[in-house]
């Protein structure tokens, strides 16, 4: 039986590789992980299933310090955005095979536009996803409360952005008060999903403490970004109980947590200018409200004035006019009183006469003296017989005599 040493095997390899594989070839892989020692970089490349759970195939690649410092000056900054795990790459490697180090990639080139156009093509599934769940505007439709003060910040402690927030907050020229509380998390790479739903989970366990929750970093690039173009992070956002401003520092492209928050802003510094613009806005109607309550009660009190004025004024005149008429008629019966008692006690002397005479003329003694008599019993006068009875002793009383009888 035919056998063949381990070095004759790998020996045999080498030597296959060497020849089907002569040039250069580019691949389609993910950078699971990367670590840099002294200028070199080495990365551990995989690929994953259709599905995007199960890795189906797996290989290491170095890419050496004088080819790194090379590409770098042809892509610059945007290199090291590149060679981060998780980003998704198009890399030219050279295959070589060593019969004691096995399998080795070496990398020569990198194409960004392969990137950038899976990034987009991830990007654009996420929100169509998103929009068929009908979450892009769930967070916008949150009442945003007119004065934001108590706010919940997600960034890293060390992003440049959280800076210029808060010095623009702090600094802000109508000596507003802000209560800004940091939730630290990454935001940039592999790690950005898993501390940003972290921290949205604490806020939201806190969420009676918050008026508002932001998402802020620095500016950076597309791949920078890379992390905020997330499906449980837009879920997250969208169905979050308080308003999400996001300033994630770009100026033009959006990322699927600019879509499902309830509003985007495109710097750090610009939250902070449309928070203090925000207060502004409602110091400036208060302050209408004021001067239009004053205005008000202004003319409210000049016109009570005025009508107060008008009614002394007719007070006053018709205290006179009513004084000058009481004048006139005073004097008009001070005029007529003396004729008036005169006549009066000219009157009231006749009727004293008439009476007189009247009681003259009714006096008994004076009927007497015509010839009548007043016959009593007992002390009463005795009109009709039915008054005496037999025995019944009668004075008759003359001008000038009595005359005693009793009936018989």
């Amino acid at each position: 039986m035919q056998s063949y040493s381990l070095f004759e095997l790998n020996e045999y390899i080498r030597r296959v590789f060497a020849l089907n594989f002569q040039d250069a070839v580019w691949i389609r892989c993910e950078i699971a992980q990367i670590n840099a020692s002294r200028g070199h970089h080495y990365l551990n490349l995989i690929e994953k299933s259709a599905e995007g759970e199960t890795i189906i195939a797996q290989s290491s690649a170095v890419l050496w310090a004088s080819k790194y410092r090379l590409l770098k000056r042809q892509h610059k900054k945007l290199l090291a955005d590149l060679l981060q795990d998780g980003v998704a790459v198009l890399i030219q490697v050279k295959i070589e095979y060593d019969e004691r180090y096995g399998l080795k990639l070496v990398i020569e080139d990198v194409d960004p536009s392969y990137t950038m156009g899976q990034m987009e093509l991830k990007r654009q599934e996420i929100l169509e996803t998103l929009q068929q769940e009908d979450l892009l505007e769930v967070n916008s439709q949150i009442p945003l409360p007119t004065v934001i003060q108590r706010i919940a910040i997600i960034s890293s402690e060390t992003a440049a952005g959280l800076q210029d927030y808060l010095n623009q907050m702090a600094t802000n020229s109508y000596g507003y008060q802000f209560s800004n509380q940091l939730f630290p998390a990454a935001m940039q790479g592999a790690n950005v999903e898993k501390e940003v739903l972290k921290q949205l989970k604490k806020i939201a366990f806190l969420k009676a403490n918050y008026d508002a929750v932001i998402i802020i970093r620095g500016g950076g690039s597309k791949l920078d970004l890379a992390g905020f173009d997330n499906l449980a992070l837009g879920r997250a956002v969208a169905n979050f109980p308080l308003p999400v401003l996001v300033g994630i520092g770009h100026e033009i492209d959006e990322t699927v947590l600019d879509k499902v928050a309830h509003t985007s802003l495109k710097t750090p510094t610009a939250v902070a200018d449309f928070l203090i613009s925000r207060l502004l806005h409602f110091e400036s109607t208060i302050l209408e409200y004021k001067n239009y309550i004053h205005n008000a009660a202004t003319y409210q009190v000049q016109a009570e004035k005025n009508q107060l004025s008008y009614a002394q004024k007719m007070i006053q005149f018709q205290g006179n006019t009513q004084l000058k008429e009481a004048k006139v008629a005073l004097n008009q019966v001070a005029q007529r009183l003396p004729l008036a008692a005169k006549n009066s006690l000219v009157l009231e002397k006749n009727a004293l006469g008439q009476l007189a005479k009247i009681t003259e003329l009714l006096a008994p003694e004076t009927a007497l003296k015509r010839g009548f008599s007043i016959t009593t019993a007992n002390g009463k006068v005795v009109t009709k017989k039915s008054q005496v009875k037999k025995g019944t002793i009668l004075t008759t009383q003359l001008l000038n005599d009595q005359i005693k009888s009793t009936v018989d």
